[in-house]
């Protein structure tokens, strides 16, 4: 009998494990509230048990200048364009980014990826570290998400194109104008 409890239990505990994996890996459409900076969102959830509760994002595997340089404003009026406020929008795949202490998520219009786009348009920096597919199947060949490759070629036509933050000489990634500050540079 104590043996079936232990049992029962794990089997519980196993089945609560793969359906959070599953809620936490499922695309979600909410409403955007606000465009904070050229790449961070918040977003009204409009359904299940977050429903009307606000969260912040960032866009998941690019990088926005920060609005006090170069390109930031440009990056951030550009993402207003594309993340209207009160439009809903998708996203998914969450990941943590500690500098912000925010998670970026891929957030999708029917347009496609924002990253893309404003990686694309020259106003956001690839963060390679966030490409990985952290909800791929164990074995599984592919462990980039979807659209790395296309972040990857953007960013690559963008800069040979010299579009946006392309365009300056020596452009300052925002990880590193942060660092800047905080030396007092």
């Amino acid at each position: 009998m104590n043996g079936l409890i232990r049992f029962s239990g794990s089997v519980s505990f196993l089945t609560l494990v793969i359906l959070a994996t599953t809620l936490h890996a499922a695309p979600s459409t909410n409403v955007v509230v606000e465009v904070l900076d050229g790449d961070t969102i918040k977003i009204k959830h409009t359904g299940g048990g977050k429903a009307g509760k606000e969260d912040i994002h960032c866009l998941r595997g690019a990088a926005a200048p920060h609005l006090d340089q170069p390109f930031g404003k440009q990056a951030q009026d550009r993402l207003k364009e594309l993340a209207v406020a009160g439009k809903e929008i998708t996203h998914s795949g969450g990941f943590g980014r500690p500098y912000k202490k925010l998670t970026a998520v891929r957030f999708r219009t029917e347009k496609g990826y924002l990253a893309v786009t404003m990686v694309s348009e020259g106003l956001a920096w690839v963060i390679e570290s966030e490409l990985e597919d952290k909800h791929a199947k164990p074995g599984s060949s592919k462990k980039l998400i979807d659209e790395a490759d296309a972040l990857l070629k953007a960013q690559e036509e963008a800069r040979k194109a010299k579009r946006g933050l392309w365009a300056d000489e020596n452009p300052i990634a925002p990880w590193e104008w942060r660092g800047r500050e905080k030396d007092g540079k």
